[in-house]
């Protein structure tokens, strides 16, 4: 049996994993489904989406007023099935059962990533870890972005390596939908292909003709792909240009809270008016207002928070919201430091590998917007998988080399053969 078990390939292994995981989530799902609403962001969510199907208006939280605080990539896949299944816990547990089919076929897109930056049992090694972290079973269940958005993640980045190794035009279209894409289901996202403009201008792997034809073609296709959100919301503001969301005033004055926010139902006795212009326009001036004090009242606690502070929150919190009986919270805080320790390890020593560079400049860019707006695990999960190829490259390196000095220390003992 265990040669057996020797004898399957890596890549039978991933189907192995993939399938199992699958399997077992959709078993959650059907057993413990309904345990997972929130009744907050995700009612909210399908809220939107039954007004859109029946009134044909993009709204959130204030069903009287079309909304630019959300972008309408959740709404939308939530429509698409509202439409055939209507309202209520058929709808809920599809989507959720779709939602863990996207997460192991994002699975297999990181397999295929972890290859291209490493080797085969390093990808593994990091489906591995994903399959069995908590929070990502989490992602799967709850009717929130975070599924959506560890999809356009993958997608952007595979899309990313593609069109770096074959710039062509039909790969420089890809790369532009997928990023259309992933700002749709998360604007925050919207930069990072900037930066990767910038590692291919500095490694000088493309001609720099082919370079800007494919920046041309990938920029087009995704300004024609935003271009009707963007009419749609200079419509709805009364002539204003927003191009992502106007909703960057609550984030802000949360993250002026010294390692957490104060409780969702005093946040909700901040505000005297039901307009979400008027809120987001209050909650902006009074994070200024808080920024300001803070840093002149208390300098160096503000200068903590904001930079070590924040930057341990984002990353050394746990998504793990709906803790259930049969899982220890030691268990997802243990894989999570696990795969963050041996993660920060493995970047390290994946210093000299150039390709990594793409996502150690991923977690560098989305750690320093939160680091200015509102730092919580929620938004740092979705990054956990790409942690985990570091981790596992790590671990990787840790089995051969413990592997090489067993056999060193064995050819050191090993006796002399006789003449």
């Amino acid at each position: 049996m265990p040669h057996r078990l020797r004898s399957i390939p890596v890549r039978g292994w991933l189907w192995i994993v993939v399938l199992l995981t699958t399997l077992l989530k959709l078993a959650v799902v059907f057993t413990y489904g309904s345990s997972y609403n929130l009744g907050s962001d995700d009612q909210s969510y399908l809220e939107t989406a039954r007004i859109w199907l029946e009134k044909g208006m993009f709204t959130y939280n204030d069903p009287s007023k079309p909304t630019v605080f959300i972008t309408p990539a959740l709404p939308a896949f939530i429509a698409l099935f509202m439409s055939g299944l209507g309202t209520g816990y058929v709808l809920e547990q599809t989507i959720r059962v779709v939602q863990v089919v996207m997460v192991s076929f994002s699975m297999i897109l990181l397999f295929k990533i972890g290859i291209r930056l490493f080797n085969e049992r390093t990808a593994l090694i990091a489906v591995v870890l994903t399959a069995v972290y908590p929070p990502m079973w989490n992602i799967s269940f709850y009717i929130l972005t975070e599924a959506l958005f560890v999809l356009a993640l993958m997608l952007l980045v595979h899309g990313a390596l593609k069109a770096m190794d074959k710039p062509t035009a039909g790969n420089a279209v890809w790369f532009g939908l997928v990023w259309a894409f992933a700002v749709y289901v998360r604007p925050t996202i919207a930069l990072w292909p900037g930066f990767f403009l910038l590692l291919l201008i500095y490694w000088r792997t493309i001609p720099w003709k082919k370079l800007a034809a494919c920046l041309a073609v990938s920029a087009l296709v995704f300004v024609l792909c935003l271009m009707p959100w963007w009419v749609r919301n200079y419509e709805v503001s009364g002539g204003q240009f927003i191009p992502l969301t106007k909703s960057s005033g609550n984030p802000l004055l949360l993250g002026t809270f010294p390692y957490g926010p104060p409780p969702v139902a005093e946040q909700r006795t901040w505000h005297a008016s039901s307009d979400l212009w008027v809120n987001d326009a209050f909650d902006t001036q009074w994070a200024k207002e808080r920024i300001r004090t803070g840093f002149a009242e208390q300098p160096l606690y503000y200068l903590q928070w904001y930079t070590i502070g924040k930057f341990a929150t984002f990353w050394g919190d746990v998504y793990y919201w709906n803790a259930v009986n049969w899982v220890s919270l030691i268990l997802p805080v243990g894989i999570h430091y696990t795969i963050l320790g041996f993660g920060i390890r493995g970047i390290w020593l994946a210093r000299e590998k150039r390709l990594a560079y793409l996502l150690t400049v991923l977690f560098a860019y989305m750690s320093l917007l939160h680091m200015i707006y509102l730092a919580h695990s929620r938004y740092s999960a979705p990054l956990m998988p790409f942690m985990a190829l570091f981790a596992g490259y790590a671990i990787l390196q840790a089995w051969e080399g413990r592997g090489r000095t067993g056999a060193a220390v064995g050819r050191k003992h090993q006796k002399p053969s006789l003449p």
